[in-house]
């Protein structure tokens, strides 16, 4: 895992850090991961002011264009730890995100099989959808 995400985390300038803080809440803040190949974690630099716990924590890569198009993304799910003053995120999990090409038909397709299996499971119907009132939702929220 630890060369694939070598390879992704480079395609990102920054990520966001969610872990808990020291109340106990989840707490995210963005931050610019730095590898450290011998213990195969990541560097973590916070600002003064974020007050993380360790333990359980999450890493978001992901980039999208100024119009929200163009997304990719990654997560990766691990431990946050603090040794000798310095935040240290271990990764244990990689989960591919959405995005573009493949990824993105996959999750389509994926999507619509899951939700097939659970209609069937729980013998219930497919839904109708309301176009005609959304579009007319849609025609006053454009004209204000």
């Amino acid at each position: 895992m630890w060369d694939s995400l070598l390879r992704k985390l480079r395609q990102y300038p920054s990520a966001i850090l969610t872990a808990q803080d020291s109340s106990g809440y989840a707490y995210s803040v963005r931050c610019i991961p730095e590898p450290d190949r011998k213990r195969q974690a990541l560097k973590i630099t916070l600002p003064e002011y974020v007050e993380m716990q360790p333990g359980p924590a999450g890493l978001l890569c992901h980039y999208h264009d100024d119009l929200l198009w163009n997304q990719t993304n990654f997560v990766l799910r691990g431990t946050l730890e603090h040794e000798a003053g310095q935040w240290i995120f271990r990764p244990l999990t990689l989960v591919e995100g959405a995005g573009a090409g493949m990824n993105l038909i996959r999750q389509i397709r994926d999507g619509r099989q899951s939700a097939k299996l659970y209609l069937a499971k729980h013998g219930v119907k497919r839904p109708a959808i309301p176009w005609s009132k959304l579009a007319a939702i849609y025609k006053r929220a454009r004209s204000g």
